[in-house]
Order: C-alpha cells, then structure tokens, then sequence
C-alpha cells in the first residue's frame, strides 16, 4: 500500500474512532489502539498512552454538547471524576510496569468481557 493511500485510510478510520466516540461517550479508544499500531507502527505501549491522549483531545467536543444538553447524572459527577482520576494514575503507572504481551492479553480480556457483559 503506497504512503497516500496509508494516509487516506488512517484518516477515515481516525474520522469513525471520533463518530463512535462521540455517538456511545466512550468507545472510539478501543479502535484507536489497532489502528495507530497498525498505521503508525507504534508499540503497544505507545499505542496505549496515545489513544489516552487522542481520547482526551477527542472528548472534549462531546463534554461541551452533553453540558448543554444536560445529559448527564450531575450527583455522579464528582464520585465518578474521582475515581476514574485515581485509577487512571494507577493504571498508567501500572501499564510501565507489565510487558507487551501481558498488556495485550488485558486488553483483549477487558475487550471481551466488555461484549460479553454488552449482549446480557
């Protein structure tokens, strides 16, 4: 595949990882990850810290609309804040720690047990 073409095909995909960000809240980073490993030819663990960021940069357009929409359970908000901030510390001083392989293999397990738990 010539670089143009590369390119072409990573920006749509870049342009759906947003739609289903947008559309679910949430989502869009279990695609960025294969996605940037793939195009961009980043390790896993580069892949993972990226989509972090990408996500970050990504939901803020989606924070603005649900805002004003109030779409949103506002007596969550701060518990909910919290503990993601927290956990996400600890997994990201956790993931520095864990080889390829074993981050890999959580994320297809997360991945999976997230469609299985989807379908019930």
């Amino acid at each position: 595949m010539d670089k143009k073409t590369n390119f072409l095909i990573f920006f749509l995909l870049s342009i759906i990882v947003g739609v289903i960000n947008g559309f679910f809240g949430g989502g869009g980073g279990m695609l960025c990850v294969p996605i940037l490993k793939k195009f961009l030819n980043l390790t896993d663990k580069q892949s993972h810290a990226t989509t972090v960021l990408v996500m970050s940069i990504i939901c803020l357009p989606t924070l603005i609309i649900y805002l004003f929409t109030l779409k949103y359970q506002f007596s969550q908000l701060l518990f909910v804040t919290i503990g993601s901030l927290i956990g996400g510390f600890f997994g990201a001083k956790l993931m520095s720690k864990i080889s390829d392989k074993t981050l890999n293999l959580l994320f297809v397990i997360i991945l999976f047990l997230s469609g299985i738990k989807m379908l019930f």
